[in-house]
């Protein structure tokens, strides 16, 4: 066995140990956050998980799993949290240099890290949400909600719609439940789109092409904006209550 080879096997075994010796790492933060505050999320793949309640403070859970890489390594990936009782943000922070050489053979940039996002907000804060190729569910929200999305996928529940919310979307999916009283104007632009709502006028459009289309119209008299711009996307909007 020559010294080449003995090399790689070397690099093989190691590469193989280090890829069994995958770590998880959980971050926990609890926050000053008032009801006309603003949550901004910067995050990347994952889940994303936000629930209301009443009290002036957002309780953050993140848990990190990345096989392959130990959470004690300077590589793993982290989320930084911080922030004012009138904005608080939330990024995800890889640190991971993308440099490829033979250790990517046996490295974690090949898959995705597997992160949820447990999140707890009062009920009427903004919410900014800007993510590539993350899953959002949010429940019992009466804020104003900013989403800007690549390949993601968003389901909110509105316990109210008071405020103007926009929604920009490319390969993605936003799916609103909101009470059937509901006062709003709608408008949804974009091409290569597909919108489905419970709401008149705006019952049911898809459009195609280059260019750019439009569907909208004042809902129960209007009231806040509802804009969603989007390529790739599909939009539904259902009516409860």
């Amino acid at each position: 066995m020559n010294a080449r080879t003995v090399g790689f096997a070397a690099a093989l075994a190691l590469g193989t140990a280090s890829f069994a010796a995958a770590d998880t790492k959980n971050i926990d933060r609890t926050l000053p956050l008032n009801a006309s505050g603003t949550l901004a999320l910067d995050v990347h793949n994952g889940t994303i998980q936000v629930r209301t309640w009443d009290r002036p403070q957002v309780e953050v859970h993140v848990h990190i799993d990345w096989p392959g890489l130990s959470a004690s390594s300077d590589r793993f990936p982290t989320v930084d949290i911080d922030g004012s009782p009138d904005r608080v943000s939330v990024r995800w922070n890889s640190r991971y240099a993308y440099n490829w050489t033979l250790w990517s053979l046996f490295d974690t940039q090949w898959g995705p890290a597997d992160v949820r996002y447990d999140i707890t907000v009062p009920k009427t804060v903004r919410l900014e949400i800007h993510n590539h190729n993350a899953s959002t569910d949010i429940r019992d929200f009466a804020g104003q909600l900013d989403v800007n999305t690549h390949n993601g996928r968003t389901r909110v529940d509105f316990a109210s719609f008071t405020r103007d919310s926009r929604i920009e979307m490319h390969n993605g999916m936003f799916d609103a439940s909101m009470p059937a009283a509901s006062k709003f104007n709608f408008e949804s632009r974009g091409h290569h789109a597909y919108v489905d709502s419970d709401f008149k006028p705006a019952m049911h459009a898809v459009y195609h092409g280059r260019g750019e289309n439009n569907v909208g119209g004042t809902v129960n008299g209007g009231g806040p904006n509802l804009r969603i711009v989007s390529h790739n996307a599909s939009v539904r909007l259902h009516s409860k209550g």
